[in-house]
């Protein structure tokens, strides 16, 4: 789907961007900070959801689904959710060692023969879903859309060698990170991540979050608008040299995020689609010990060993000081995620966002459609996080 606006200069935001939906009282800040959002002019459409043990405190969406501002953000619109797709896709295995299939200290070899080859015999599950395992970089992949083959991707990471010693150095694996997990489900329980996620989570607990869009899903979806200079987005694009350049050589040079592609195929690192609702539900069950609704997505023990930070250091990917734990990101100085240190989730480029505060037991999420040029949680989640804050 073409882009059909400038995607560093939006068409001017109408004087009044309705935001609707749902707010409880005492809350009305929050659907206001929405509203000083969406009348900027920056922002084209985006959904938030406040959920408080369970319950949903706000749900408000607005604005558009398209850069023209001709389709309205409907309630259930969703939109590609970059990175926030990499803890959903880390949950998954996660759900395999809860149940015993996977042990989290046990070499990846052990599961999957072929990924003991140049030097990885040793990486164990932890050192993979904590960012540790030392493989940023899938060389072997062709340049401009390698990474759809599932079988090309398997045979990429079976040949890559460790950047570093395993566990040496903290490094955020922006591209690879989801590769990873798809195969490590595919070894063991025969699923793909997208699959696992329909019939484990999104089905039972009522998550409209997926990896790999129906039809249907995708006539409800808006449109992805890059933004030129975005940090992160310019590294993938091979703006500069920098480690993301390498990381992202796979990337077709014209992908813009709304490809039949990105779409409908898998991609556990960063092709997610859902909204504001999904995400927040998705940390809601987190927040609260794992169960919601009659099921459970994880147990208690193993969520506070996840949301432990492995690792708090400058990364070495894109330079940022992170925080991360076993498939999450902790709260850290550009993601502060309301400031408290035990709040952990993610966030994708461009400002979305999706994190439990267990102390609390509240979960949050913000998405839009438009990518905000920032290296950090960005102005718009940040409105929306303090005012959700300041109301409690």
């Amino acid at each position: 789907m073409p882009c059909n606006a400038s995607p560093d200069r939006p068409p001017a935001a109408p004087r009044f961007a309705l935001v609707r939906g749902d707010c409880a009282a005492g809350f009305e800040p929050v659907m206001a900070a929405m509203q000083e959002n969406l009348a900027g002019g920056a922002e084209v459409g985006a959904s938030f959801s406040l959920v408080i043990d369970g319950v949903a405190k706000v749900d408000i969406w607005g604005g558009h689904r398209d850069p023209a501002r001709t389709l309205p953000w409907e309630r259930d619109t969703i939109v590609c959710m970059r990175s926030v797709t990499k803890s959903v896709s880390a949950t998954c295995i996660l759900m395999l060692i809860d149940r015993g299939a996977i042990e989290l200290e046990a070499p990846v070899a052990r599961y999957w023969p072929g990924f003991g080859q140049a030097g990885k015999a040793g990486i164990t599950v932890r050192q993979v879903l904590a960012q540790q395992a030392g493989l940023p970089y899938l060389d072997a992949l062709a340049p401009g859309g390698g990474f759809w083959d599932m079988d090309e991707v398997r045979a990429a990471i079976e040949a890559q060698a460790p950047e570093w010693a395993p566990g040496s150095v903290p490094c955020y694996h922006s591209f690879s990170a989801g590769l990873i997990y798809q195969e490590l489900m595919r070894q063991v329980d025969g699923r793909t991540i997208g699959r696992f996620l329909r019939e484990e989570i999104s089905a039972p607990f009522g998550i409209d979050f997926h990896i790999g869009l129906s039809e249907a899903e995708n006539a409800r979806c808006a449109q992805w608008i890059p933004t030129r200079g975005t940090p992160s987005w310019d590294g993938m694009k091979g703006v500069g040299a920098s480690p993301m350049g390498r990381a992202w050589r796979a990337l077709p040079a014209d992908e813009d995020g709304n490809s039949a592609n990105y779409r409908f195929k898998e991609y556990p690192s960063g092709n997610g689609h859902g909204n504001a609702r999904a995400i927040a539900r998705f940390y809601g069950a987190l927040a609260r010990g794992g169960e919601l609704g009659g099921h459970r997505l994880l147990g208690a023990a193993l969520i506070r060993q996840a949301a432990t930070a492995q690792w708090d250091a400058v990364e070495a990917m894109t330079n940022r000081p992170f925080r991360y734990g076993i498939g999450y990101l902790m709260s850290c100085p550009p993601f502060p995620f309301g400031g408290h240190a035990d709040n952990f989730g993610h966030v994708g480029t461009g400002g979305a966002f999706g994190f439990a505060d267990p102390r609390r037991r509240l979960a949050m999420s913000y998405c839009g459609n438009r990518m905000a040029p920032v290296a950090d949680a960005g102005p718009f989640a940040t409105r929306l996080i303090d005012a959700a804050y300041n109301c409690l």
